[in-house]
Formats: C-alpha cells, structure tokens, sequence
C-alpha cells in the first residue's frame, strides 16, 4: 500500500510540474532547433530561427515564458519600409522595455522575419501581408504543444509590420483567433491612393514624378507594375475594419506636414503621420470597432486587458 501511494504521489507531481512549467526537452522538438541565450533576462526560453514556411526570409523567433502557461502570444513584426529590417531588432530598441513587460506578465513573445520589396521573387507588399499570415498559421498550430490558449493571439508591429498585424488581424480569414491588434507608427492603408484622403492637399501621382524615391517604392510596392483596382482593394486594410474586428490600439507620433522647409518629400511623415491613426480611429468610429493608443493605456497594459 505505501508503494502504491508513492507512486501516485510522483505521478501527481510529476504531472503537475508538466501542467505548470515549460520544460525546453518537448519543445525542441515541436520547434526543430535547440534553445538559445534570451536577448532579454535569461528567465525565459528561447528559440530563434524557427522555419514557417519554406520562403528564405520565413523564420521566426520565440520567447517562452518559464514560470509556467502563458496567458497568450504576441506575434511581432518588424519596421523597415518592407526593404529592410529583421525580427532581432526588438531586442536592441525601444520596444525592448515593453516586450519585457509583456514576457514578465507570462505572455509568449514572437518576432519574425517577412519577404521583403528586396526579396528576390516577390509579389509586392502582398507577399509579406501574407508571410504573416503563414505565422499566425504556424503558431496556431503549435500553440497546443507550447501550452498557449488557443484564442489568445495579439497581432503587433511597428511601422511596416504594423501593417501586416492590421492586414491580418481586420481580416476575417486571419482574425479568428486574435483578441488585439497593437500598430505602433501605423500606415493607414496600403491603397496609397487612399492617402489622398489622409493628407490635404496630396496627390499621390504628382508625388511620384517629383520623388525618384517614391516612384521605384510604388512600383516594387505593386509588384513591378501600375496596380489594378482589385490590387488595390487586396491590401486595403482599412476597408476591412467592421465592429466584429479586435480592438486595434494606434500610436503615431510623427506630423503633418509631408514637404519639408527644403520642398522635398518627408518620408517619416508620409509614412507615420498622426494623419493615418486619426484616418484608422475615424473608421473605428464608424463601424464601432473599439480602439485605444497612448493617451488610454501603454501598448502593454493594452495587451494585458485584451487577454484577460
């Protein structure tokens, strides 16, 4: 009888520290590589390079929490234009504050890497809007085996990323499972006509003939050629916004004025303007899908309030 009752103690314990602690040994596996060094404080595990797809820039990193389940996952995608950037570089930024909040709250954290308008047999912006739905694809299918909820998703990024998060997560096929979108120096849309509505006064076409810059960007933003309307309306983010959405929190710091004091193009404010978040929150407002920013909460304290 005593034997018995010691192995039914060991079994309890021994399934209950599987229950409520992350262990690295199962999730080399599932994952395919071996744990790293944490870029942040070392209370947490890591995997970096992770393949969702077979695409040469679909890697992705995970941050694991050790303390036990996690609550959720935030699935991060870096800035950059769509020509630059990587999925390492929340780890040296200003975002690293925030994310470590976020890991020390017992939410998972994901960054990862997208084709880029560089990236040799890309389709245009489409591509990289539809790398983050192959992350989100992977992670759901994996969120089992890393013990995350399986609606417990935020979709974030900054800048470019933070157009793949809206893309993904105001469209229905992508959205089912994501409870927030955080889009920090947000674009508004990726129909750039659209951004006639954003700025007074602008006019997209006379823009292009004056900036070489912009000329080549719009065209490697289509695809390498004048876009179709339906082109158009494929990355039309902001039209897809409707009350059934998740709440979206915005956050924009840059100004208004998109020619400089020299009379040549501000790219910062053409790209991250106060102009788009008042376009998206003015969308909001009209189909009653809720949103925040700054002057509500932090972008941390948001992900804490969607999940809970």
């Amino acid at each position: 009888m005593k034997k018995l009752l010691y192995i039914l103690t060991a079994f309890v314990f021994v399934a209950c520290s599987k229950d409520d602690t992350n262990s690295d040994i199962s999730f080399k596996a599932v994952l395919g590589v071996e744990e790293s060094i944490s870029p942040f404080n070392g209370d947490e595990l890591f995997y970096s390079d992770v393949a969702y797809g077979t695409g040469t820039r679909n890697q992705l990193d995970i941050l694991l929490p050790k303390g036990g389940k996690p609550h959720g996952v935030v699935l991060f995608f870096h800035g950059g234009g769509f020509v630059s950037g990587s999925k390492e570089d929340i780890y040296a930024d200003d975002l690293q504050e925030t994310l470590q909040a976020i890991l020390d709250q017992n939410i998972s954290v994901v960054s990862a890497n997208y084709t880029l308008l560089t990236t040799p047999g890309n389709q245009g912006v489409i591509s990289a809007l539809e790398d983050g739905a192959k992350v989100i694809n992977y992670i759901q299918s994996q969120m089992s085996a890393l013990n995350i909820p399986s609606n417990k998703i935020i979709l974030a990024g900054a800048s470019a990323g933070a157009g793949i998060a809206q893309w993904n997560g105001f469209r229905e096929a992508t959205n089912g499972q994501v409870q927030g979108v955080v889009a920090l120096a947000a674009q508004s849309t990726y129909d750039l006509y659209e951004w006639e509505n954003v700025f007074p006064g602008f006019s997209l076409d006379e823009l292009r003939q004056m900036s070489v810059a912009l000329q080549i960007l719009f065209t490697q933003f289509y695809g390498g050629s004048e876009p179709t309307q339906a082109a158009l309306d494929a990355v039309d983010y902001r039209d897809f916004m409707d009350a059934n959405d998740p709440p979206v929190y915005l956050y924009n710091t840059a100004g208004t004025e998109v020619i400089n004091a020299e009379g040549g193009l501000d790219f910062d404010v053409l790209y991250h303007s106060i102009l788009h978040t008042d376009y998206l929150r003015l969308k909001a407002i009209e189909v009653g899908q809720e949103f925040s920013g700054a002057h509500q909460e932090s972008p941390d304290a948001f992900v804490l309030r969607v999940l809970n």
